[in-house]
């Protein structure tokens, strides 16, 4: 099989132009019936693409990419309920909750997720995944759980939910399979471009596939997405009270998680790395090693994650160090490759380590403390740019008793604080560390 790839061609380019006129009308019409996702989505750019990456609808967090063929043959609830779910992809932030987890499997657990919430919202799917109703108030991760009991060892089921993935994933990746359980009436559709398929030669020899690439079909998950989204829904959240007085139950739930998180600092802390990891993803044309196989998979410049830790190393801290150590080895330890520089500071940096995946610290060896003195985080800012260090993220385990400096930094930062702990700055994300 011979394999070659082209553009969309004029006629596809003007059914692009027709679909981003539907959606930018049924935007409006959300924003008009449901403030709340059309806040959101008011906020987000919308794209129509013709590619075969793509058979349906996907996010990246800030873009909504969508099928022109696939969204422009749906009814017009059929079209809202797409929006409205890829916004909640977002809002859920499920890009950084899927962590290690099996990725169609999850994106079948945040699909009847976001199904649950929609019908809160009263917007219908008339066809979803089969499920169980007792599920409705779980969480993706619970559902899952659901999920991976239920098929475990069985091979049909796994054939199953492989061809249920669907595409409207939060990363923008697609899977194989024609049935996309994320839209309304769309169980069992294929996208109905013949430009994709197998075609014999004229010659009667080998087989000729050709695949439509869209340069406008580029997700990429940013690094401060979550932050961006957190912002999104809280300014939503925030017009619908100056002009309602109320938030509706379920959102104003959501918003007060957002606001503050009830997750466990571990968690947290994993969905900001994965949210900074995932920064480092860019989707080009499929990695061609895997085109013999049939599978177009995104191919990746970098799997690789630099991350500065500080540890104050004041005396308020000291009993929650070793657990900090522990937890973050732990943690550093699942996103496989990485270039972990720890600093110990207390009013100045005390001590300066690296550890990577192939130098790795054991748990079992003991941290010796450097400092127990005053408290002052400048440093540590200050050591980055000295050193002219270019971090994928910054993590700082503190009381928060202490001097920060007044602007962010040019990368994520992330204050995990002690049970009694303030956010020292106003910048960054804050977690609460708690101590069994």
């Amino acid at each position: 099989m011979t394999l070659s790839f082209r553009k969309p061609d004029a006629k596809e380019e003007k059914a692009k132009a027709l679909c981003l006129e539907q959606m930018t009308q049924d935007r409006q019409e959300l924003l008009i019936r449901w403030p709340f996702i059309g806040g959101i989505i008011m906020r987000m750019d919308l794209v129509p693409v013709r590619d075969d990456r793509l058979p349906t609808a996907c996010t990246d967090g800030s873009t909504i990419f969508a099928d022109c063929g696939f969204y422009s043959a749906l009814p017009r609830t059929g079209r809202l309920f797409v929006l409205a779910h890829e916004v909640w992809h977002s809002v859920m932030l499920h890009f950084a909750r899927k962590q290690n987890r099996d990725r169609e499997l999850f994106n079948i657990a945040a699909d009847l997720e976001i199904y649950f919430a929609l019908k809160k919202e009263k917007l219908r799917a008339p066809v979803v995944l089969p499920h169980d109703p007792a599920w409705e108030g779980l969480s993706a991760e619970e559902i899952y759980e659901k999920l991976k009991t239920k098929h475990a060892g069985s091979e049909e089921s796994d054939s199953a939910d492989s061809a249920d993935g669907g595409a409207c994933c939060m990363d923008g990746h697609i899977y194989k399979g024609d049935r996309v359980p994320d839209a309304d009436d769309l169980a069992g559709q294929e996208n109905s471009s013949e430009d994709g398929k197998k075609k014999k030669s004229k010659g009667g020899g080998a087989e000729e596939q050709t695949m439509v690439l869209d340069d406008d079909y580029s997700p990429v998950l940013a690094q401060d997405a979550a932050e961006k989204i957190r912002a999104r829904v809280i300014a939503s959240a925030q017009q619908i009270e100056r002009t309602q007085g109320t938030l509706p139950a379920g959102i104003a739930a959501l918003v007060e998680r957002m606001v503050r998180p009830q997750l466990p600092w571990q968690e947290l802390l994993k969905q900001f790395v994965s949210s900074c990891y995932g920064g480092r993803r860019r989707w080009l044309p499929p990695a061609r090693r895997h085109v013999w196989q049939g599978l177009y998979l995104p191919s990746l410049y970098d799997h690789s994650i630099s991350a500065v830790v500080a540890i104050d190393t004041s005396g308020s801290t000291a009993g929650d160090q070793q657990s900090f150590f522990s937890e973050l080895i732990s943690l550093m330890r699942s996103f496989g490759k990485f270039e972990l520089t720890v600093l110990q500071c207390d009013a100045k940096v005390q001590q300066v380590e690296s550890f990577s995946d192939v130098r790795p610290l054991s748990p079992r060896e003991q941290w010796r403390i450097r400092g127990m003195g005053g408290t002052s985080f400048t440093p540590v800012f200050d050591y980055v740019a000295e050193h002219k260090m270019k971090p994928d993220l910054l993590i700082y385990f503190t009381d928060g008793e202490g001097t920060a400096p007044p602007k962010a930094p040019p990368y994520p930062v992330m204050w995990i604080l002690t049970r009694k702990g303030r956010k020292p700055a106003v910048w960054g994300r804050s977690a609460q560390f708690k101590r069994d």
